[in-house]
């Protein structure tokens, strides 16, 4: 068992603990394929994690803080496992050892999910509903 640290410096040597620093988006997919399971230990709220979708379509299992909207990309825990309670290291690690004991083979991530046609499809939707209405 290897984390991968991207983004940040090493500060310090941690065993099993490989650090990459700042990757071009471009090299991005060979390592989330590389990789089985993603963590996305945001602390803020996000809006929108793009690299937890890109994760999710290179086939990985993802492990997430349940803030901002990244519940609604995990769809509420059917595309992976949510931390309600992100600031607390012990709700990570169980969370990483259940994973390991159950070593889901593949995300249940259709292929398609927030590909640009069926955002494009929603919008087209919405905007229909909006003419309609007004």
């Amino acid at each position: 068992l290897e984390l991968w640290v991207f983004g940040a410096n090493r500060e310090f040597l941690v065993s099993q603990v490989k650090f990459f620093g700042k990757i071009p988006n471009d090299d991005l997919p060979v390592f989330y394929q590389t990789a089985d399971c993603y963590l996305f230990p945001t602390l803020w709220h996000e809006g929108f994690g793009l690299s937890l979708i890109e994760a999710l379509h290179s086939g990985c299992y993802a492990i997430a803080s349940a803030l901002g909207g990244v519940p609604e990309v995990l769809a509420y825990g059917k595309y992976g496992k949510l931390i309600e309670n992100p600031h607390f290291e012990e709700d990570w690690e169980q969370a990483i050892r259940c994973y390991l004991e159950e070593n889901p083979q593949e995300t249940a991530l259709p292929k398609d999910l927030y590909s640009t046609r069926l955002w494009n499809k929603a919008m087209n939707r919405l905007i229909e509903t909006a003419t309609d209405r007004f």
